[in-house]
């Protein structure tokens, strides 16, 4: 597990999601320390503010993405779904090859789940 001086990356996904609702100056300093992985010195002095101010602008401008994401849960959703997509393709290729193993293969099923397979890396991407 990460320590605390290790940067949550989980604010830069949060940040391509809900970056345009904060301030112009938080979501530059944000993308400069979680995108641009520049240090807090580097950032106070691209803004000519203290260390400490480029820390109390990620703070609340982590604040603010936190809590966008527990009230809307883009970020959330989004990540399950692409986890129920990369399930199903597994699921569509497991029907497949059981349809070229034993058995005969039968053509519908081989068209069908190359139709699916087409959608879901389609949804996917």
């Amino acid at each position: 597990m990460a320590g605390k001086s290790q940067k949550d990356l989980t604010f830069s996904v949060l940040l391509d999601y809900y970056g345009p609702i904060l301030t112009e100056k938080q979501r530059a300093i944000l993308t400069e320390y979680y995108d641009q992985d520049l240090s807090l010195a580097e950032i106070a002095e691209n803004y000519g503010i203290t260390r400490q101010g480029v820390r109390d602008a990620i703070k609340h401008g982590e604040a603010t993405l936190t809590a966008m994401e527990n009230n809307l849960g883009y970020a959330r959703r989004d990540a399950a779904q692409r986890a129920d997509l990369d399930r199903l393709e597994q699921l569509v290729m497991e029907v497949r090859c059981c349809n070229t193993g034993l058995f005969t293969p039968v053509p519908q099923i081989a068209r069908d789940t190359d139709e699916m397979l087409s959608i879901i890396r389609r949804l996917n991407a």
